[in-house]
C-alpha cells in the first residue's frame, strides 16, 4: 500500500513537473509574443513618423499583427487549458494529500500498536531471560550438588573397597585365629592324652581339664571352648612353658613330634597355607618336589 502511494505522489509530481514546464515555455512564448509587440508598437510608432513612406509595410505589418493576435488567442487559449489541467492537477494532489493524510494516520495507528506490541515482547523477553537465568542458577546447583554426590559416591567406593580388604583381612585373621585355635586344642588333647613333664605342663594339664576342653581328633577339628577364654585364664609364663614342652602331630604323617623335630612347615594339597610337618617328611616332600621339578 506504501509503495503504491509513493508510485502515485511520484507520478503526480512527474505530471506536475510536466504542467509546470509546459506554463514555463507558454510564458515564455508570451513574453515573447509581447516583446513582438513592443517591437510591433515601436515599429509603428517608427511607421506613423514615416507612414507615408511606408504604408506598404505597414499593411504588411497589419497582417503580421493579425497572424500575431491569432497565435496570441491560441496561446491564451492554449494557456488556459493549462490552468484548468493545473487546476485540476491541484485539485487531485489535494485529494491524493487527504488520501494520503489517512493512510498516513493509519499508519501512525497502527505503528503506535505495534510499538505496544514490541514493548510487551520486551517485557517479556526479559521475564523470560529472568527465568532463564534462575533455571541456570538451579542447573549450577544441580551441578555442584552432583559433583558434591559423585565425590561422596567415590568415597564410598574408597569406604567400600577398605572394607573389602577389612573383610578379607578379618578372613586371613580368621584363618589364623583357627589355626592358633587347632593348635590350643591340640596342645589340650596332648596335655589330657600324653605324659606331661614338670611343673608348668602339670599346671598347663589341670588349667586345660578345669576349662573342661574335650578328646581331640586331628581329623575332625576342633574341641569346644574357644581360643581367647584359654588364653584369658592361663598365665603368658604358663603358656610359654606349655609351648617348650608341647608335642605336635605331622600334617603328613599324623605322628607325633616334639617341637624341635616338628619346627618345618610345607605347602601341602589339603591346607590351603604352609603348615607343620616332621624332618622326615619335610626331607622326603623337598626331594620329592626337586625330583618332579629336574
Amino acid at each position: 500500500m506504501k509503495t503504491e502511494m509513493e508510485i502515485a505522489m511520484k507520478l503526480l509530481e512527474k505530471d506536475t513537473h510536466e504542467k509546470q514546464d509546459t506554463l514555463v515555455a507558454l510564458r515564455q512564448q508570451l513574453e515573447e509574443v509581447k516583446a513582438i509587440n513592443l517591437q510591433m508598437f515601436h515599429k509603428v510608432q517608427n511607421a506613423e513618423s514615416s507612414l507615408q513612406q511606408k504604408s506598404e509595410a505597414i499593411t504588411s505589418f497589419e497582417e503580421k499583427t493579425n497572424q500575431v493576435m491569432s497565435s496570441m488567442k491560441q496561446m491564451e487559449e492554449r494557456l488556459q487549458l493549462a490552468e484548468r489541467a493545473r487546476q485540476r492537477a491541484e485539485e487531485r494532489s489535494r485529494t491524493l494529500q487527504q488520501e494520503l493524510g489517512a493512510r498516513s494516520g493509519a499508519l501512525q495507528q497502527q505503528l503506535c500498536r505495534l510499538q505496544e506490541q514490541c514493548s510487551s515482547l520486551e517485557k517479556e523477553l526479559k521475564s523470560e531471560k529472568e527465568q532463564r537465568q534462575a533455571l541456570q542458577q538451579e542447573l549450577q546447583h544441580e551441578k555442584d550438588t552432583s559433583s558434591l554426590l559423585r565425590a561422596e559416591l567415590q568415597q564410598v567406593e574408597g569406604l567400600e573397597k577398605e572394607l573389602r580388604e577389612l573383610q578379607d583381612e578379618k578372613a586371613e585373621l580368621q584363618k589364623v585365629c583357627d589355626e592358633q585355635e587347632q593348635a590350643l586344642q591340640e596342645m589340650g588333647l596332648h596335655l589330657s592324652q600324653g605324659r606331661p613333664r614338670g611343673r608348668g605342663v602339670k599346671f598347663a594339664h589341670s588349667a586345660l581339664a578345669a576349662q573342661g576342653f574335650t578328646s581331640w581328633d586331628p581329623g575332625h577339628g576342633h574341641g569346644t571352648t574357644h581360643q581367647a577364654t584359654l588364653r584369658s585364664k592361663l598365665k603368658m609364663e604358663d603358656i610359654k612353658e606349655v609351648n617348650k614342652a608341647l608335642k605336635h602331630h605331622c600334617r603328613n604323617c599324623g605322628h607325633i613330634f616334639c617341637n624341635t623335630c616338628s619346627s618345618n612347615e610345607l605347602a601341602l594339597p589339603s591346607y590351603p597355607r604352609p603348615v607343620r610337618v616332621c624332618d622326615g617328611c619335610h626331607t622326603l616332600l623337598l626331594q620329592r618336589c626337586s625330583s618332579t621339578g629336574s
